[in-house]
């Protein structure tokens, strides 16, 4: 299966093609889909932590919408660059650890979101619960070694020189 997904018309368009529009506008929507998720994801989570008490937290409720939109920008572009190298990425263990990390820390988002930013009586009180100061600290986690881990896919050969996988 994946070999068909990796030869495929599209998959060979993404990686052999050398127009603009395929790998390098791909890689640099994922980029900034990423920066978007990230960056968004721990301006919420400083907040939490304490930091710029001036902002109030129902303006962090606007946030979500920008994480989700970059996070489609980064689903999108991400399974094509993924099917463009299908058999070498699905089995990679730093693939599977970044993905791993992206789940758990847009899983983290959305409870954050329930907790506090959909919460009336915190947002009211501008008090942030100690779960949602936890969570903040999970998330800022996740987002950090899906950062790293998701740069050492461009290092196979490192990773398994260094952790042995």
């Amino acid at each position: 299966m994946l070999e068909t997904l990796e030869n495929s018309g599209l998959a060979v368009w993404v990686r052999e093609s050398p127009s603009i529009f395929s790998y390098t506008l791909i890689l640099s929507l994922h980029a900034i889909g990423l920066a978007i998720v990230v960056g968004t994801s721990v301006i919420i989570a400083l907040r939490l932590l304490g930091f710029a008490t001036g902002v109030p937290l129902v303006a962090l409720r606007k946030l979500q919408t920008f994480i989700w939109a970059g996070f489609c920008v980064n689903l999108i572009s991400g399974l094509l660059l993924l099917i463009a190298e299908a058999t070498k990425m699905a089995v990679m263990p730093a693939f599977i650890g970044k993905i791993l990390f992206v789940i758990v820390g847009m899983v983290v988002g959305v409870r954050i979101n329930k907790l506090v930013l959909n919460d009336p009586q915190a947002i009211a009180s501008g008090e942030v619960p100690p779960a949602a100061r936890t969570l903040a600290k999970v998330s800022l986690a996740c987002w950090l070694f899906a950062l790293i881990i998701g740069r050492l896919t461009g290092y196979p050969e490192l990773v398994t020189e260094w952790f042995g996988i």
